[in-house]
């Protein structure tokens, strides 16, 4: 029994002592792993993403992929390896390395020039967990742009266009249709970012009373004011990659409704480059340079740009002018766990947008005017990424800071029509007026200097459990604005617009802009045998700070859910070629903070005259106002919210790819500018009884009779009161390059339905007299706002070829729009309620008021507005050419647009349009020398 006992003792022993030499032999063995972090990039410095890595020796093999941002992390036992890189099944990398200790290595992929397949000359699709198209270095060249509008033809569903670079240029994507300035909230809500930095200012206030008064003319189309960004200050030759997304972005970004514009500038070594380009437009010069060390930790990289266009080439008095200039320094520093990255960019941009009178029209020669816009921007990042495997894997730190000295200039020659008076004064009360004299010139001048500060944080978490892969981002960003200009500045005794409503404004009085948001999100990635399923879930909440305690916004968090799933099929072979199926559903929210225009708007003055005494002795003449003062701000208004829905299927075939995406955007509380109705009394004096030619001074107001009179009038004033739909289907499909002519076929198109229409009922005054006063009613009107549903179907078929002998690309665009459709829904002129002379409001019954003056407040309809109005096909083709000489060190570059267009004819009311010979072609050519 004791020698029985004692085995099984010896035995779990004897096991205890195998199991403890194993676990510290694998403990040594781990102890020997390093960790080694590669980053791939291209010949270009650009990430690539998906690229193979192996590494063999005559022990060990290892394999790894590169992520979205081309890093890939491996743990590996010391030794000498080959290593070799593959993307898309090309050896691009091929070497022998040593590895001792954690070590970063930082390796360029050749370029092949066989990989004909890489040449890529439009827009790609991107396949990640939102819509989004990826234009290169590449596509930007072949398409030869004067500015950033260019690319946007390169966008599903965009089409070629001249450059009109008399006004500002704002972004719409996924829109179609032209309503008005009252919908520019999805341009506004479009956020651009050059590397991280935004673009867009919460603190422009550059406008001139004409404009808040809604007078058209020259000078309004080049105000760029609760508008977004202006793409004519965009020079494109600094930049490397410019990715745009349509679909729903991560929560990281924020303060947006319509999408995002991602730039990416040029890094890393290039040789001198400069570009000249003429057009029958524009003529543009750009140089750029960039340097990097040995070791690749330290690039510098600058540039300069010129452009100088004209509507009219024959218009020597009207033109635009830009001027950009950049400098970018990126240094690494490799630490024992991490790698330290610090990115500093300088940059600035010029805009000169001006015109003078034609002195055979305007014989005082002296009216002119031009907006003038100086941008500084100083942008600083700090990246740290850990090396080693833990939870914690990265933080990056972004500060950028933008100062813009804005001005605006205009000289006009005023010539009244009559005895015309001004008022002077700028406090509420009765005060005496003036009488200017019959013509005088006035010199009017808007000086702005928004200042806008960006910090941003963002972390990173990774956490890998088996067939589970965890990310998780969180952060904060916050944004300050403010506007330190003078504001308006023009002489009271000499306005430029007689009729004005308004009076000078210091912008450095108006309160600063400031917001805040926290953001957290979750990405999961789940490998189920072959089939692979990513879930994004983010949630962003929003806060605007400085607010008077009036406001609504004032204290509360706006919250922007997010949620992004996709699933990706396994691999499978149709006709021996690898093809894959992805399926990617979106849904969130987006908010967009009013900013300082909409917030403080200018105080409204009106301006009654009690007493206008006309008389020959100008001694003797008196003018004598009342000054109300109204402030149009509404503490009522929100941030704009769109909410996004979006599915699609991405579909491979070899090397054929298709995407199509199906979307749907509401946005019911867009901002826009809406009439308000105040009621004022005043006195109407009597100067009938004064003798005229006995008087010996001005009348004495307290000495006349008057009549006491009560009237109400119409204001404007910021509302959430638009409203804009979207919906569509974008699509792209790309061929592989047919052998032997080295020829690909893409095809890209969309259909957008867009309805823009008025979510609050409006006030509408009549244009009568009675009785020699205005008339003394208002309407308030639930359908007379003009409620529009706008559809087109555009598509675009590329071949481009590409000569890798000759180093020649030729390309044909064949852009058609199949249709266009404009349809206004109808309006109701019949009033809800009405406004008395008093600021009462009564309920309308349009019965009842028949035969009053009431009557006169049902505003008739023309039902033939009504009718939809439909443009037919539109067609017109496009060729550019590239061609290398001397191993690429010169490239020559020509476009030809609409070298041949067909525009059907149609009918409307019976009356045929022939729109042949509409459009003339439009050819340019440029030349690049890289040195």
């Amino acid at each position: 029994m004791l020698y029985n006992d004692h085995l099984p003792c010896c035995k779990v022993q004897l096991f205890s002592i195998i199991f403890l030499f194993l676990s510290l032999v694998s403990l040594q063995a781990q102890e020997r792993n390093i960790s080694i972090l590669f980053d791939i990039k291209n010949s270009s410095s650009e990430s690539v993403k998906g690229s193979e890595i192996k590494l063999i020796s005559n022990e060990n093999q290892y394999q790894v992929f590169t992520n979205d941002k081309g890093i890939a992390l491996l743990e590996a036992i010391p030794g000498t390896y080959t290593i070799e890189i593959r993307k898309n099944k090309q050896l691009g990398y091929s070497n022998t390395i040593t590895l001792s200790k954690p070590e970063t290595f930082i390796i360029h992929l050749t370029e092949k020039i066989t990989s004909i397949e890489e040449v890529v000359i439009t827009a790609k699709e991107g396949k990640g967990l939102t819509s989004s198209s990826i234009i290169n270095q590449r596509a930007m060249q072949h398409l030869q742009p004067s500015s950033f509008t260019d690319l946007l033809e390169l966008l599903p569903g965009g089409r070629s266009g001249d450059l009109v670079l008399n006004q500002v240029n704002k972004i719409h994507l996924r829109e179609t249709g032209n309503p008005g300035e009252e919908y520019n909230t999805s341009s506004m809500g479009t956020t651009f970012l050059v590397d991280g930095a935004p673009l867009n200012s919460g603190a422009n206030l550059q406008y001139t009373y004409d404009f808040l008064d809604k007078t058209n003319n020259g000078l309004k189309r080049r105000l760029n004011i609760t508008s977004g960004v202006d793409m004519r200050s965009i020079a494109t030759d600094q930049i490397e990659k410019v990715e745009i997304l349509r679909g729903i972005p991560s929560v990281i970004y924020g303060n947006l409704t319509s999408g995002i514009v991602k730039i990416t500038n040029k890094s890393g070594y290039s040789r001198w480059k400069a570009r000249f380009k003429a057009d029958g437009y524009s003529k543009l010069f750009a140089l750029n340079k960039g340097f990097e060390n040995k070791e690749g930790d330290l690039k510098i990289n600058t540039g300069i740009d010129y452009l100088n266009a004209k509507s009219d080439p024959r218009d020597k008095l009207e033109n635009y002018k830009r001027i950009t200039a950049n400098l970018a320094v990126a240094k690494e520093k490799k630490l024992d766990r991490g790698i330290f990255r610090w990115q500093s960019n300088l940059s600035y941009t010029g805009s000169l947008d001006g015109s003078k009178s034609d002195p055979d029209r305007d014989l005082s020669e002296l009216n002119s005017y031009e907006v003038n816009n100086h941008f500084f921007s100083v942008s600083q990042i700090l990246n740290y990424t850990k090396t080693t495997p833990s939870l914690y894997r990265s933080t990056e730190v972004q500060a950028t800071v933008n100062q813009r000295f804005d001005k605006i200039k205009q000289t006009k020659f005023i010539q009244l029509e009559n005895a015309t008076a001004f008022p002077l004064s700028s406090v509420e009360g009765e005060y005496d007026g003036y009488y200017p004299q019959a013509q005088y010139i006035s010199d009017y001048e808007v000086d702005g200097k928004p200042l806008d500060i960006f910090v941003k944080m963002v972390n990173n978490f990774q956490l890998e459990h088996r067939l589970m892969k965890h990310e998780f981002n969180t952060g904060f960003d916050w944004q300050w604005s403010k506007n330190w200009g003078k504001g308006q500045q023009f002489d009271i005794h000499r306005p430029i617009d007689p009729k004005s409503t308004f009076r000078p404004r210091a912008y450095r009085d108006v309160p600063a802009y400031s917001t805040a948001a926290l953001f957290l999100e979750s990405i999961n990635t789940v490998n189920l045998g072959q089939n692979k399923l990513i879930l994004a879930l983010g949630l962003r909440g929003n806060t605007m700070m400085n607010l008077p305690s009036h406001f609504k916004m004032n204290g509360k968090m706006y919250f922007d859910p997010r949620v992004n799933l996709q699933w990706e099929s396994p691999s499978f072979e149709i006709m021996n070629k690898k093809s894959q199926l992805a399926i990617t559903l979106g849904y969130g929210k987006q908010s967009l903070f009013p900013d300082l225009n909409l917030l403080y708007p200018e105080l409204f003055y009106e301006d009654i005259q009690q007493l206008n005494y006309f008389h020959n002795n100008p001694d003797y003449r008196r003018v004598y106002y009342k000054t109300i003062i109204y402030n149009p701000q509404n503490p009522e208004i929100e941030p704009a919210v769109n909410e996004k829905f979006e599915a699609r299927l991405d579909f491979s075939f070899g090397l054929h790819q298709l995407s199509v995406t199906v979307f749907r955007e509401n946005m019911s509380n867009a901002f826009r500018s809406m009439n308000e109705y105040g009621a004022y009394q005043y006195k109407k004096y009597d100067p009938s009884g004064i003798d005229h030619n006995a008087i010996t001074s001005p009348p004495d107001v307290n000495t006349l009779p008057y009549q006491t009179i009560n009237e109400n009038f119409i204001y404007t004033t910021q509302r959430n009161g638009s409203k804009i739909d979207k919906e569509g289907v974008e699509f792209q499909y790309s061929s592989n390059r047919i052998p032997v002519i080295n020829t690909r076929f893409t095809l890209n198109g969309a259909w957008f339905r867009t309805t823009y229409g008025n979510s609050f009922p409006v006030y509408r005054s009549r244009d009568l007299q009675i009785n020699g006063r205005p008339y003394p009613y208002l309407g308030l009107y639930e359908g007379m706002e003009p409620n529009s549903k706008n559809e087109v179907l555009n598509t675009n078929l590329m071949l481009d070829t590409y000569i890798p002998k000759l180093d020649l690309v030729f390309s044909s665009s064949f852009q058609f729009s199949w249709y266009s459709m404009r349809k206004l829904s109808p309006m109701n002129g019949v009033p809800s309620h009405y406004v008395d002379q008093n600021g009462n409001i009564f309920p309308f019954d349009p019965e009842t008021v028949q035969g009053t003056l009431l009557e006169n407040l049902i505003i008739p309809q023309n039902n033939d507005r009504y009718t939809t109005s439909r443009r037919p096909l539109e067609m017109n083709l496009n060729l550019k050419v590239t061609k290398s000489f001397r191993n690429k060190a010169i490239v020559v570059s020509m476009f030809a647009s609409r070298l041949f267009s067909y525009y059907a004819p149609y009918a409307v009311n019976g009356i045929s349009i022939n729109r042949k010979g509409t459009y003339d072609p439009y050819f340019g050519m440029e030349i690049n020398f890289n040195l």
